[in-house]
């Protein structure tokens, strides 16, 4: 397995890391050629190709054990160069990270969240890490 990029969308549960996720995939989808459509709501998990690199999403990293068939169901389908996913703050996602890339780059992104009743303010600190996301891909691909 060749050196890869993740980058590990971490935060504490129903604190819209897979609508932060869904944000980058779409944002993703404009660009280039993907795998299997976005759903609306959901956990879920594509492939995209960007510029020759293969880029996968995978949202589910509420548990060790959604995220390792997540990652499997991704190896079934083929490898990839750049990997964002979900993990929780501490514990066994984080742990089973950790263990699984330990010889890649892993980069932890704190997700931005509001507790407050607007759902505009939640939305909007979404839309800002996925806007970061999309924007270290696009460094990192020289674009």
């Amino acid at each position: 397995m060749e050196h890869k990029l993740i980058y590990a969308l971490y935060s504490a549960e129903n604190t819209g890391k897979t609508t932060t996720l869904r944000l980058l995939a779409k944002k993703l989808a404009e660009i280039s050629n993907f795998s299997r459509s976005i759903p609306e709501s959901g956990d879920f998990t594509s492939i995209f190709n960007v510029k020759g690199m293969k880029v996968a999403i995978t949202s589910a990293g509420d548990d060790e054990d959604g995220i390792r068939s997540s990652l499997e169901e991704l190896s079934e389908d083929s490898d990839f160069d750049i990997l964002f996913c979900a993990s929780r703050t501490k514990g066994q996602t984080v742990n089973y990270l950790i263990e699984r890339f330990k010889d890649h780059e892993l980069r932890w992104v704190d997700n931005m969240y509001v507790h407050c009743e607007n759902e505009n303010q939640a939305q909007l600190c979404n839309e800002i890490v996925a806007d970061f996301l999309f924007r270290s891909l696009l460094l990192e691909l020289r674009t």
